[in-house]
């Protein structure tokens, strides 16, 4: 089981992914692949068995999968920009946790809070009265 970690060092953590935000650079989204192909030409190798490489981008859209054709000097620079999509992809899905946490953190501090300051009423009425006296004065 986790230990529970105050809203400050939640936010502390928050704080610092999201700075990692900052130094974003390029990014694509989708999936980096090879595939071999024929060139149609009866006297190439490929004909032969020995397929051209090819690489392509894949990514889904409106639940259809749509290919991109990524030229062979662009590989490594795509290859790059995908790796950064999923890094940012990653931060975010932390950083959405993080302030999942935080709100489920908040929630009870401020019902213990609240909890405790109803505690000191009923516990004391000289305090209570007290209080009572203060807000009156403050009205008139």
């Amino acid at each position: 089981m986790k230990p529970k970690l105050s809203i400050g060092m939640l936010e502390k953590r928050r704080d610092a992914k999201l700075k990692q935000l900052a130094g974003v650079g390029p990014l694509l989204q989708g999936s980096l692949g090879e595939i071999r192909v024929t060139c149609g030409n009866p006297n190439c190798r490929c004909a032969r068995g020995h397929k051209h490489r090819s690489h392509i981008l894949k990514r889904e859209v409106r639940g259809k999968t749509q290919s991109l054709y990524v030229p062979v000097d662009m590989v490594e620079e795509a290859r790059k920009w995908v790796e950064e999509h999923r890094r940012v992809k990653r931060l975010l899905t932390e950083i959405s946790e993080l302030n999942r946490s935080i709100l489920k953190a908040y929630v009870p501090t401020k019902r213990a809070r609240a909890a405790n300051r109803g505690a000191a009423k009923r516990a004391s009425p000289v305090i209570a009265r007290t209080a009572r006296l203060e807000r009156q004065n403050k009205l008139e």
